[in-house]
């Protein structure tokens, strides 16, 4: 798939009402990683369900390469939206839940992986519902090895994880980037590259970006 920037053209983003982010420009070259920060209510999650495609933008326009985002030719192929809610099928098991988002992007093939990756194979067979809040969020995030995808839109990723679970989602980040993904996430954990920017919402008006 051919590399492309992501820009954010005059982004205005508003929540009942209230504007939260101010005319924001911005360009993603492939390999980097966005971090969005800010204090609740600053317009995080409301910033990627608009990059989603969830939630309209009050203004602006995003394009990957010369298309507006959602109307881009490979959009499906090229996103990966993981929010709070983890989508999981709760009576399912981990294997099904794993294996069903592997078949919709045509990857049954990755299911395996997937599992061995955030060693889920021994609770493979077990109710999701069966399994604590980090392990379930391990389940969600097999998403990233069975739906892949070059823009990735994570939302407090690391909520729940344990720090073995934290080392597996950043290692699994770094090579998303190393194979010239982009990835932008709301998280409380730190994530060190080279190529990192930071976002802080809370400070929009003077938007930070560094």
């Amino acid at each position: 798939m051919e590399e492309h920037n992501l820009t954010f053209e005059d982004i205005h983003v508003a929540r009942e009402g209230v504007a939260l982010i101010h005319g924001l420009h911005m360009t993603l070259s492939p390999g980097d990683l966005l971090m969005i920060e800010g204090a609740n209510g600053s317009g995080k999650s409301t910033f990627l369900k608009c990059l989603a495609g969830l939630m309209p933008l009050a203004a602006g326009r995003v394009t990957l390469g010369e298309h507006a985002l959602a109307s881009h030719p490979h959009y499906p192929a090229n996103l990966l939206y993981l929010g709070h809610k983890r989508g999981l099928q709760l009576t399912m098991t981990v294997r099904s839940n794993v294996n069903f988002w592997a078949k919709a992007r045509g990857t049954p093939e990755l299911t395996g992986a997937a599992l061995h990756y955030f060693d889920l194979e021994d609770v493979a067979d077990l109710p999701c519902r069966m399994l604590s809040a980090g392990w379930q969020q391990r389940v969600a995030l097999t998403r990233l090895i069975t739906m892949p995808a070059k823009l990735w839109l994570l939302d407090e990723p690391t909520a729940n994880l344990d720090e073995e679970g934290v080392a597996l989602l950043h290692s699994l980040i770094m090579t998303r980037l190393e194979q010239r993904g982009i990835v932008l996430m709301t998280t409380h954990a730190q994530v060190q590259g080279e190529r990192h920017k930071r976002l802080n919402l809370s400070a929009i008006a003077k938007t930070v970006l560094h």
